[in-house]
């Protein structure tokens, strides 16, 4: 399995040649895709924010054809601890990212980003490879 981030996401909804493909190579392969609650947040925000029927029905399309994991009482916990543990050394990451990186790790899930920076600096992350 591998969670896609939103980035990611927004390229295949895009039809960005190399998203397509690489997400078509993934479940060719017998990967199963997931995402997370907070990615779909992101992507519906994206939609209403366009004001795009188009975009909304592609945003829920996907959203079905694949899993999605909740922001549960393990992973809110994860994400404080990850977050304070950032903060203490003076370094700052995104709460939403933090959000997306602890159910990653609770769910025992790559991601699959093209933000790499943005996930590279919370403990425990396993990043999956964009080949």
């Amino acid at each position: 399995m591998v969670c896609l981030d939103t980035d990611v996401i927004i390229n295949f909804l895009r039809n960005d040649k190399s998203s397509v493909e690489l997400l078509k190579k993934m479940i060719s392969e017998g990967k199963v895709l997931t995402t997370t609650a907070v990615n779909s947040f992101e992507l519906w925000k994206g939609a209403y924010r366009s004001r795009s029927e188009s975009g909304l029905g592609a945003v829920e399309k996907f959203l079905a054809s694949v899993n999605i994991f909740s922001l549960d009482e393990r992973s809110s916990k994860k994400a404080a601890e990850i977050f304070e543990g950032l903060a203490s050394r003076g370094e700052t990451v995104d709460s939403l990212d933090v959000l997306i990186g602890a159910i990653a790790i609770q769910n025992r899930e790559k991601i699959l980003t093209l933000n790499r920076k943005h996930f590279e600096r919370i403990p425990g992350i396993e990043l999956a490879d964009l080949r």
